[in-house]
């Protein structure tokens, strides 16, 4: 082949490859990829988004923060929008660089965010520049109410001792309990019911709390942050620490099963745990656009109401609450009561040392299940 030949191959090589990324690009920009708890963007709200903006929507379980954190400090994840907790995720993740500051010209529905929820908020993301909160809800305790007081009709629903006392765990073996796989959510929880005045690494403190872990570790019957609720709607479990929304999504499992399972929460009077989750855009994000363009959509006051009204959970969107029918805004396991709001407690941020030492230790109990 002549020299100029191949200059023309080498130009049409060239040619194609561009169009080809081009084209890749193009393709990639009708397609939005989320990495969210279950449910908390539905079905429909995901169709009519779709319909919309002609935007493909991929959607991927969050099952654990640890989990979500580790795969995307590695980079390159493929995903789009992430929900994540304020504390201690998002207030040890900003500062390294994971997320993409949002564009406030992108997001005139950022206006209808809960002032107060934002507010607390800038103490992880200051100048609210990075998260656009979504839901909140508590920590607790959620049982077959129906099953726990046939077991024991004087639990002590209101305390940490449903899970934690060996005594009474032993008597609800055999319905099955559940408990989070979340070391943020749970070791907090132990250290103050054994009286400590917060979670510490301190060896004789941190031994004190998986001592009391494993004490009572016989008697459950999982470690999970998903599906859990689902196998109480079913009636596999009785008795559970986790979150409050998880509580109204089994409640309406059962609901659209029409079975009989009476689902109830309690807030347990050694702590309450408080979270705020968020919607944040990694830093490596292909369609930062589609993400933004989600996050605007989905601040519309009436889609955030009708996605409380579905799953459960506390819209973080002021301007939704007055949609909300009065059995959902005064639905105190929704909103909780002023007493409990007063304890509300968002989970502290720990070094990188401390926050070895309580991976380390969760993951040794768990591996003894």
């Amino acid at each position: 082949m002549t020299a100029p030949g191949k200059a023309v191959r080498i130009a049409a090589l060239g040619i194609g490859l561009w169009l080809g990324m081009s084209c890749a690009a193009a393709e990639r920009a009708k397609i939005l990829n989320i990495y969210a708890w279950s449910e908390y963007f539905p079905a429909s709200l995901i169709a009519k988004f779709q319909a919309e903006t002609g935007i493909h929507v991929n959607y991927a379980v969050l099952d654990s923060p640890e989990t979500a954190e580790t795969i995307l400090s590695v980079g390159h994840s493929n995903y789009d929008l992430v929900t994540m907790n304020a504390s201690p995720e998002l207030a040890r993740e900003i500062p390294k660089g994971f997320w993409k500051k949002l564009d406030p010209a992108s997001l005139p529905n950022a206006r209808n965010a809960d002032p107060q929820v934002m507010q607390r908020l800038t103490a992880v993301d200051p100048g609210n520049q990075y998260a656009m909160p979504w839901m909140w809800g508590t920590t607790g305790i959620l049982y077959n109410s129906d099953k726990i007081k046939a077991i024991m009709p004087n639990a002590p629903l209101g305390s940490l001792d449903m899970v934690l006392k060996k005594s009474i765990a032993a008597k609800f073996a055999g319905c099955g309990i559940s408990m989070l796989d979340s070391w943020g959510d749970v070791l907090p929880m132990v250290s103050r019911y054994l009286g400590q005045p917060k979670l510490s690494a301190d060896k004789a403190s941190l031994d004190a709390v998986m001592a009391k872990l494993q004490e009572i570790q016989p008697y459950l019957r999982r470690i999970s942050s998903s599906g859990y609720y689902q196998q109480l709607a079913e009636g596999e479990l009785c008795l559970a620490l986790g979150y409050s929304g998880d509580a109204m999504v089994a409640r309406r499992m059962v609901s659209e099963s029409h079975g009989s399972i009476k689902i109830d929460y309690s807030f347990a009077r050694e702590m309450v745990p408080f979270y705020i989750d968020n919607m944040v855009i990694p830093a490596d994000s292909p369609n930062a656009a589609a993400a933004q363009a989600f996050i605007n959509f989905v601040m519309r006051p009436a889609i955030s109401a009708s996605v409380t009204r579905f799953i459960g959970f506390a819209t973080a969107n002021a301007a939704a609450l007055p949609l909300l029918e009065p059995a959902v805004r005064g639905n105190t396991l929704i909103y909780p009561p002023p007493e409990v709001r007063s304890r509300l407690e968002l989970q502290p941020l720990y070094t990188p040392e401390d926050t070895r030492s309580f991976t380390r230790a969760w993951l040794l109990f768990k591996s003894g299940l």
